[in-house]
C-alpha cells in the first residue's frame, strides 16, 4: 500500500508525538523510537533515519531540559561536561558512519542489544 504525502505526513507526525512523549517521559533519546520506526515501518534509509532523528531530537532534548534546569533536578556542571563529551563522540560517529555499511551498523546495534539483555 502507497502513502501519500498527507498520509505518510501525518504517520511520521504521529510517531514523532510518540517520541517526544517517550523521550521526556523516560529520558531516553527519541531516536529510540524515530530510528526504528523510519527505518523499519517506512523503509527509509538508516542513514537518512539517523540524520532525521538527530536533527529532531535536539528541539526534545532542549525542551527537557529547560524544564527539569527549571525545576532544579539537573546539574548543569555535569551537564556541561556530558555536552562537550557527547559532541565529540557525534562528531567521531558522524564521521564513522560515511564510511560504514548499514550491515556492520546493524551487528553493532544488536551486538549493543545483546550485552544490555545479559546485564540482567
Amino acid at each position: 500500500m502507497a502513502l501519500n504525502t498527507i498520509e505518510f505526513t501525518a504517520l511520521i507526525g504521529l510517531g514523532a508525538l510518540v517520541a517526544g512523549f517517550l523521550g521526556a517521559l523516560t529520558g531516553l533519546g527519541g531516536g529510540v523510537v524515530i530510528v526504528p520506526l523510519l527505518t523499519v515501518v517506512f523503509h527509509v534509509d538508516i542513514h537518512y533515519a539517523i540524520g532525521a532523528a538527530l536533527v529532531s531530537v535536539i528541539a526534545t532534548s532542549s525542551g527537557a531540559a529547560a524544564a527539569y534546569v527549571r525545576e532544579g533536578y539537573s546539574n548543569v556542571r555535569v551537564g556541561m561536561f556530558l555536552e562537550i563529551a557527547t559532541t565529540v563522540g557525534a562528531l567521531v560517529g558522524a564521521g564513522l558512519i560515511l564510511y560504514l555499511r548499514v550491515s556492520i551498523i546493524s551487528i553493532f546495534l544488536v551486538w549493543c542489544r545483546c550485552i544490555r539483555l545479559m546485564r540482567r
